[in-house]
């Protein structure tokens, strides 16, 4: 029902969490693909679909402005009566506004869609070349097949009846493609995963848990007039690494962007591209980080630091990131300074005095809790010379540190005063100095985004057959927003026997030979015209 003709008691009005309503959510549409590894029935996975909505009808709400709402945003949920008139309703819309649309694709292979994708022994996972970069989809050709239905923007949200989330099933020869379009504002890796979680209870024949406590903010009081906020329009004390740009900042960075964006790396030369590492490379990459520490931790105790007696050690994470570090700053001069940052969550390492997996925080994962921590500077020189061991113990107590309580309270106390989009301070704040080459990574891999069985939804019967389970093997995702998304990298997970990183940035890091020009690179094949 649209909302022009809608009365007060066919929704429910809850707030959106002020983090949430950030004008970094705001601004950003992400589309998610799961890539399974069978075909799987339209009918199946629609009807439970719209199941796990009758159980989490926030997963179909609107969003609405809202000047009750401390962040200026409201979800209006339907109703059960209102939500059994939208289901109807679905199935008489254009297929453009099908908030869950169906495309077959199947007189194709999902390898003639996106070359690093395949299934059965012929996929390029299943290789003994160790890592490729291969091309992404074709533009047009992933916007059809990921995004007919879309929505593309925040004020598309919020002036249509489209839901918060959007989801496209495209079915080829040999899988099927479900991609979730969704303004950041619904959460982040977390609620993405528990939303997929509800849709593979209702696969099975279950009804998924119901998201309680909905509206509870739990970083309310870091925002402006909070009691942990800045009071009076003073502004916080900046976290480590972020800074208030003044005039000169502004220039300085304005001139090196524009530089960047209309000389260097004009945006036609910036493109998306799946990396994909696999489980041995990966075992051989930690192998080494470890024997790396070995000498690291020798130099820190001829330097006296005794408190270097417990091994040191570094996570898969870390280590991942060192290598992308080392591959992906390799076409910089060795002088030229960098800024990397990544993202860490609160809901594991919460801002002081909020406590991790307590009363603080919500029952459900339908709210965001993800900040962005800078890493520090360092000269890119230094990191291709630095040891990969080295490299990676420098990310894991650069994160640790600058998001410990003390730090991640400040960080969230920053973010509220200056970001919010009810009204942001007009300032503009960043994680680096102007001159600083930029770049970040975000990591999927906590989430375990591939551990979901969707065999029931398989064409062929389910898992009654000696087939096997249906599995996940790739995942893609892609991001729209109204300004350049160069240097931005994420770490998708582990699908298919390694790990998938998504990465989109110019030529020169595509191809340099110490960087990751090095490796196999599988191309997009053109379609042909016959």
């Amino acid at each position: 029902m649209s909302p022009s003709n809608a009365r007060e008691d066919e929704y429910t009005i809850v707030p959106l969490t002020l983090l949430d309503a950030t004008l970094g959510n705001v601004n950003l549409y992400l589309r998610v693909s799961m890539i399974f590894d069978a075909q799987l029935s339209f009918e199946k996975l629609r009807s439970s679909w719209f199941d796990m909505i009758r159980a989490r009808p926030v997963i179909g709400a609107l969003v609405r402005r809202s000047k009750s709402s401390p962040s200026a945003l409201a979800y209006h949920i339907p109703t059960p009566a209102t939500l059994e008139r939208y289901i109807d309703d679905q199935f008489t819309v254009p297929d453009q506004h099908k908030d869950f649309f169906c495309m077959d694709e199947s007189h194709r292979s999902i390898n003639d869609y996106c070359p690093a994708f395949g299934t059965g022994a012929r996929a390029p996972t299943r290789s003994t070349d160790g890592i490729f970069v291969a091309d992404g989809a074709a533009p047009e050709d992933k916007a059809r097949c990921t995004g007919f239905n879309g929505i593309a923007s925040i004020q598309e949200l919020l002036d249509s009846n489209r839901p918060i989330v959007t989801t496209q099933v495209t079915r080829f020869r040999d899988a099927t493609v479900i991609t979730c379009s969704m303004s950041h504002i619904f959460g982040d890796l977390f609620s993405f995963k528990a939303m997929f979680q509800g849709w593979e209870s209702a696969l099975h024949g279950a009804s998924p848990a119901p998201f309680e406590q909905l509206g509870v903010d739990p970083f309310r009081a870091y925002g402006p007039g909070g009691e942990l906020g800045s009071q009076g329009g003073t502004e916080p004390v900046p976290p480590p690494g972020w800074r208030v740009y003044g005039w000169m900042d502004k220039a300085r960075f304005l001139r090196r962007f524009l530089w960047d964006v209309y000389v260097s790396r004009p945006e036609r030369t910036i493109s998306s591209k799946h990396i994909f590492i696999p489980e041995s490379h990966l075992r051989a990459l930690e192998d080494r980080a470890k024997h790396d520490l070995v000498t690291v931790q020798a130099k820190r105790r001829r330097r006296g630091r005794a408190e270097q007696e417990t091994p040191l050690r570094v996570s898969r994470s870390d280590v991942l990131y060192a290598w992308l570090l080392k591959n992906n700053h390799a076409h910089l001069a060795p002088d030229h300074w960098c800024s990397p940052a990544t993202i860490a969550n609160a809901r594991a390492k919460p801002p002081a005095p909020l406590r991790a997996r307590s009363s603080d925080f919500p029952s459900h994962e339908w709210y965001g809790a993800a900040m962005c921590v800078g890493l520090g500077s360092l000269r890119a020189g230094d990191i291709m010379k630095m040891p990969l061991g080295e490299l990676a113990l420098y990310v894991r107590e650069a994160v640790k540190e600058n998001s410990s309580r003390e730090n991640a309270k400040k960080w969230m106390a920053f973010q509220l005063h200056h970001n919010l989009w009810k009204k942001p301070s007009g300032r503009f704040v960043f994680w680096c100095p102007p001159h600083h080459h930029w770049s970040g990574l975000t990591d999927w891999r906590l989430g375990k985004l591939p551990d979901v069985d969707f065999t029931p939804a398989r064409i062929d019967g389910g898992g009654d057959d000696n087939r096997g389970p249906v599995t996940v093997c790739a995942i893609d995702g892609y991001m729209i927003s109204g300004s350049t998304q160069r240097n931005c990298w994420i770490c998708l997970g582990e699908a298919d026997g390694g790990v998938w990183i998504i990465g989109i940035t110019g030529q020169g890091e595509w191809t340099h030979p110490q960087g990751l020009g090095r490796y196999r690179r599988l191309r997009h094949r053109p379609a042909s015209k016959l």
